[in-house]
């Protein structure tokens, strides 16, 4: 048996690193790379990876030592920003699998017990979500508790894929040493002065005996870690608006340099889209330089699919029609007009398909290579007299139709402006003898100006070709106003 509340904590231990690296295309995973930070003017390792590992690099080591150490290591200043927006993505994957996200400094709490029955068991709620993280080559690994502050405490080394029992989640904490819970270096030094190793050990003591020893803070602490107080952390929402960049200080040159970080900024906003079930209409690019003015693209869509492939496509497109600074130093992308996704049909075999995809996917790539102002639609209005009927309208402006379809027969080619034909001693003349076939049917318009009455007829000729002709009725002349196929 299962406790009701099962809270999963995500650490990412090389967040720092990963922020950076997510970003950069031309670096490998086998180089010795890490990230520093100034305390006291003194450079230190922040985090690094495996490979500078091997060389003796470590946290907490001054970057003078580092290189003494490893002359190839690569360093990155570390970037508070980028690693706040990577974990408002990682934040995004993990609202698809939990209601209940909190984001923490380094990591994220996720409430699983009310999902455990969506995902069929939560065993495969922990496949899933390790995956989708791997997918984003984040490093990660998990605790999982009774509350927020006993699943981050119980922070394992590896990613765990299966939630415990009841009883050893609770002789999981009590293990727990008490150099991993929130207190300050003097308490600390109390805890080794009475002998207090384990949450246990501390949690043996009668709470009064506590509460004169120690401070306000850390009761509540013990509070939230059993139960009795309620944890307070702001819970997640995806934003109404995307928005994420990418920062390089060393510059891009080319615009084949820009791809790589507008992909992966790309695979963000459909990840975005997923959750909150949307298509997108607009897309807005910046590059900013180092110095000068910066440049933006704006990519208007159909809304027909959220492919991270296609927007990078049409973005190229836009890309190659405009000049840019010689050097980007930021690029960002921010969205804010969504659509609702729209329902697919479904065939037979149960797929799922767009019958307008490949139209809209045009229209795309046409006002990307183009621009928006190149193209228009073809719109049917509500009007009687033919040559009103249908109008030019921007190809990306939502009208809807009122044309009433009339079940007479039409041509579908009109001529530019009706050729007059004759009518003499019974007999209707266009250069040759006319025969009418049926008709008339009336067409009035415009009454309120100068009213217009018409009189079509379904006509043809001795060598079996059909015209559209009209009488009209004020002045009781003939035209020719379209010809059949």
């Amino acid at each position: 048996m299962h406790n009701k509340n099962i809270w999963l904590y995500l650490k990412f231990p090389l967040l720092a690193l990963e922020s950076v690296l997510i970003y950069q295309s031309e670096l490998s995973s086998d180089k010795p790379l890490a990230i520093i930070s100034s305390h006291k003017n003194v450079r230190r390792i922040v985090c690094c990876n495996d490979a500078s590992k091997q060389w003796g690099v470590e946290p907490e080591l001054s970057l003078t030592t580092s290189l003494a150490i490893c002359p190839d290591l690569v360093t990155f200043t570390e970037n508070y920003s980028q690693e706040k927006l990577l974990l408002q993505q990682l934040a995004l994957i993990a609202y698809r699998f939990s209601p209940e996200v909190i984001i923490d400094t380094a990591g994220l709490w996720l409430e699983i017990s009310s999902c455990e029955h969506l995902f069929n068991g939560y065993e495969n709620l922990l496949k899933q979500l390790h995956e989708q993280l791997l997918q984003q080559k984040i490093n990660v690994v998990n605790g999982i508790g009774e509350n927020p502050l006993a699943a981050k405490l119980t922070c394992s080394d590896e990613f765990q894929k299966t939630v415990p029992k009841k009883c050893e989640i609770h002789r999981n904490l009590m293990a727990t040493r008490l150099d991993n819970l929130p207190s300050t270096p003097k308490q600390q030094r109390s805890f080794k002065q009475l002998g207090l190793n384990t949450i246990q050990d501390l949690l043996k003591l009668p709470r009064c005996a506590l509460s004169q020893r120690f401070d306000q803070v850390l009761m509540d602490t013990l509070g939230l870690l059993v139960g009795e107080k309620t944890f307070t952390g702001d819970r997640f929402k995806p934003p109404q608006s995307f928005y994420n960049e990418v920062q390089n200080p060393q510059g891009l040159y080319s615009k084949e340099s820009l791809l790589f970080p507008m992909k992966t900024l790309l695979q963000q906003f459909c990840q975005y889209l997923a959750v909150l079930q949307c298509h997108s209409l607009q897309l807005e690019w910046t590059f900013e330089p180092l110095l000068g003015k910066h440049q933006k693209i704006i990519l208007s869509l159909s809304g027909s699919n959220n492919s991270w492939s296609n927007f990078l496509n049409l973005s190229r497109l836009k890309l190659e029609r405009i000049d840019l600074p010689q050097s980007i130093e930021r690029i960002s992308l921010s969205s804010n007009k969504f659509i609702d996704m729209p329902d697919l049909n479904v065939d037979l075999f149960n797929n799922q398909f767009d019958l307008n995809k490949e139209e809209k996917g045009l229209i795309d790539n046409l006002s990307a290579r183009l621009g928006l102002e190149a193209l228009s639609k073809l719109v049917m209005s509500n009007e009687y007299l033919p040559e009103k009927v249908s109008t030019l309208e921007p190809i990306h402006q939502n009208l809807d139709s009122k044309y009433i379809i009339s079940k007479s027969y039409k041509p579908i080619w009109l001529l530019a402006e009706p050729s007059p034909a004759k009518w003499c001693k019974k007999q209707l003349y266009w250069g040759k003898p006319l025969k009418i076939l049926s008709g008339p049917e009336r067409l009035c318009g415009n009454w309120w100006q100068s009213e217009q009455k018409r009189d079509y007829y379904l006509v043809s000729d001795s060598e079996g070709s059909r015209y559209w002709i009209f009488r009209e009725l004020l002045n009781n002349q003939w035209f020719v106003h379209g010809v059949f196929a």
